[in-house]
């Protein structure tokens, strides 16, 4: 028997261990194929989980906001979100929220900015969302009560009411100074005869109405009932553009406005009682697609004062005392205010010219100065009455610091009667402001003698001027640029057009549906809020009669064109005398009106102005500043989006470019911090150029707020920064 000797054992054994080589293989390879598929699934999940949790964040926010004000909500230290991250509440979930609150621009320009990150694993997500709140800004035309003012100028007399020992003006107070529905005083007695009616009274009270040779481009709103012409108003109302407050009025005997009692026929009224209400159903002559039967929107309050106005420009503002004209030009680029306020003994640096000299003048030989608006931020001007040596002192107030509210009042007293504008003319004494300015001097026929503001004819017993000498009275008018709100004590009076200085066509004629309108991408913008009434300075030519105003040229109130949001307070908006002679043309407003009653500003006989207004759409992004604050409507999301935040560690000090590619020539000004976990961690300086240094020892988000700057625009801007 021969042996062998090619042992096969160990080529098997290779074969085998190859074989188990390539089913490892392939095993792994499986199985990496089945982790592939699964990573991706767990990091969707976790990538959904992360962007509920910002969601779940901004929620808890913005629920925390409907309760409390944007200050309260900031300064709660009880509220770990601010903090840090915190747990998703309910269910059974491992997934974090922190968020952000940026109100620095709250007043500003009306803007909160809210940042939520949610985060699960290892994944982040943020949402960010822009709040905002309803207000006056939203409509063309508002009103709280559709009625003239008791004590507007020719609508109510001041003689006696028969023997019942009241004048008109007073009844009226007594009837009409509430809205349709609401319930109140209704009853005056005369001779014999009694005044009365379930609602605002229809046999006494005078209704202001809309018509059809009107043209309100945009939503108009009142929180009483409109009365409407008996026409078509296709061609002066949009459809679905008419929105009323009326409705029933729980627990009271006032009728209420159902469905189909929205708004009252011109003819009801001619006839004295309320007869003829009108719904969906009511027979238009001609062609109407307004659809006029108003839809319902709740109850939008007005502003009780402007009292919040008057601190925001102690603290970075300019406040003037008395009687003021402020004439606003654009030279050269620049913006700049011609100010004119003789009771004015002291306001802030730099709202004076900045020159040294005092804006306090004598009645004869007033100061005039010019004011550079590029030195202000959203400017907040404010002209306050002048208060008598007399007053007392509020001892709760530390009257040396200047970011006290009344602080200016102490500075700008003086005895009762001694006003400087003060001009005894025969029996009466007139608050005259004279500028000493060559471009406004042009403006009056009187050659070398300049009588000024409001007039040598004027009734001083009148409420377009008040009783006084020393009334806060606001006479304004010209181009201006830059952000800026007027506000007064007392009433704003237009004597010219008051404009952006960026028009589409400056030279546009009357019948151009863009006179008179602002570039969109103007960054001007300006506010009015008047505590009393606002109205147009209207001349009226020497041979009318009664022959007042004749110093300022006539010519000054034709056409005027007005790019504002205007809101009077306790009064209405309307024009001087607007049932006395001549026609001046048509008031051309672009932006938003807003008043407690209605005034005229016309008569369709034809003497005064006719209305051509346009809702402003740039008031839905750019309000005038502060002007929102005034506003008690709670915050609202107005829109919302993901987006990406940049990533720092946590006590690591990190630059970042603030600039962007295409910001050519442009600087960085006014850089805040606006929120973070913890202020006082948070450390970092001016940028030096464009860079911006900071670092952060507690985790969550940090927001800074900054101005990119040219010479024809200011951005608004910010750096959202996870520290983690």
């Amino acid at each position: 028997m021969t042996k062998r000797t090619d042992d096969d054992s160990g080529v098997a054994m290779i074969l085998v261990m190859a074989w188990g080589l390539l089913m490892m293989g392939m095993v792994l390879a499986v199985s990496q194929m089945v982790v592939n598929q699964v990573v991706p699934s767990d990091r969707s999940e976790h990538s959904y989980s992360a962007l509920a949790a910002a969601e779940a964040g901004l929620a808890d926010l913005q629920a925390r906001i409907s309760v409390g004000t944007i200050a309260s909500v900031q300064a709660d230290s009880t509220n770990l979100a601010l903090k840090g991250w915190v747990p998703v509440p309910g269910g059974n979930t491992n997934s974090e929220f922190t968020y952000a609150l940026d109100g620095t621009k709250s007043g500003a320009v009306g803007e909160v900015r809210a940042y939520a990150t949610g985060r699960s694993g290892d994944i982040t997500r943020t949402v960010e969302a822009v709040l905002s709140k309803r207000s006056t800004l939203d409509y063309v035309y508002m009103s709280d009560i559709e009625t003239p003012s008791p004590d507007t100028p020719g609508v109510y007399p001041t003689t006696l009411y028969g023997t019942s020992g009241k004048t008109y003006q007073e009844i009226a107070a007594t009837l009409c100074s509430r809205r349709w529905a609401e319930p109140g005083p209704v009853t005056v007695s005369t001779s014999g005869a009694v005044v009365n009616g379930t609602q605002r009274n229809l046999r006494f009270c005078k209704w202001a109405g809309i018509f059809a040779v009107e043209r309100l481009i945009g939503s108009v709103h009142t929180n009483d009932v409109w009365w409407l012409e008996n026409t078509s108003l296709a061609n002066t109302l949009q459809v679905n553009a008419i929105t009323s407050s009326c409705r029933i009025v729980s627990g009271s005997s006032a009728p209420g406005c159902p469905d189909s009692h929205r708004f009252i026929a011109s003819s009801a009224v001619s006839s004295g009682t309320p007869s003829q209400y009108q719904g969906d159903t009511w027979p238009i002559t001609g062609t109407d697609s307004t659809q006029r039967n108003p839809l319902y929107d709740s109850v939008l309050d007005l502003p009780p004062s402007p009292d919040l106005l008057k601190q925001r420009a102690a603290e970075t503002g300019c406040i003037f005392t008395g009687p003021t004209r402020i004439r606003f030009s654009e030279e050269g680029g620049i913006g700049y205010m011609y100010v004119t306020s003789p009771d004015t003994k002291q306001t802030r640096a730099g709202c004076d010219g900045g020159d040294g000299t005092t804006l306090q003048s004598a009645a004869t030989s007033q100061v005039t100065k010019k004011v550079a608006l590029t030195d202000f931020s959203d400017l907040v001007i404010y002209v306050q009455n002048v208060h008598p040596s007399t007053e007392v002192d509020d001892p709760a107030l530390d009257y040396t610091d200047p970011m006290q509210k009344y602080y200016w009042e102490k500075q700008n007293r003086w005895t009762s009667g001694a006003e400087p504008t003060c001009t005894l003319k025969g029996t009466k004494k007139y608050p005259f402001v004279i500028p000493n300015d060559t471009v406004d001097r042009s403006y009056f026929n009187s050659g070398s003698t300049y009588k000024g503001f409001p007039s040598e004819l004027a009734d001083v017993n009148s409420p377009w001027y008040g009783t006084a000498c020393a009334n806060g009275d606001l006479y304004v008018q010209g181009a201006y640029k830059g952000a800026i709100m007027l506000a007064t004590d007392n009433n704003v009076i237009l004597t010219s057009s008051l404009r952006d200085s960026s028009l589409y066509n400056a030279a546009a004629t009357t019948s151009n549906a863009d006179y008179g309108r602002p570039s969109p991408s103007s960054l001007s913008v300006l506010g009015i809020a008047a505590a009393k009434f606002s109205y147009a300075y209207r001349p009226i030519d020497a041979q009318s009669t009664p022959a007042w105003v004749s110093d300022w040229k006539t010519s000054n109130a034709l056409n005027p064109i007005y790019n504002m949001a205007l809101l009077a307070i306790q009064k209405c908006w309307g024009a001087q005398n607007y049932d006395k002679s001549v026609n001046n043309g048509n008031i051309y407003l672009w932006g938003s009106i807003a008043q407690k009653y209605r005034c005229a500003v016309g008569l369709s006989g034809g003497s005064g102005y006719g209305k051509n207004y346009k809702y402003d759409d740039r008031l839905k992004l750019r309000t005038p500043p502060y002007m929102l604050e005034l506003s008690d409507e709670p915050w609202g999301k107005e829109r919302v989006g993901e987006m990406t935040v940049e990533r720092q560690a946590l006590g690591a000090s990190t630059s970042r470019e603030l600039l962007r590619s295409d910001d050519v020539g442009a600087t960085i000004k006014n850089v805040k911090l606006a929120s973070a976990p913890d202020l006082a961690q948070v450390t970092w300086s001016p940028p030096a150029g464009s860079q911006l240094t900071f670092s952060s020892t507690t985790a969550g988000l940090v927001v800074f707020t900054y101005e990119v700057v040219t010479s024809t625009t200011r951005d608004v801007r910010r750096l959202v920064v996870l520290v983690e």
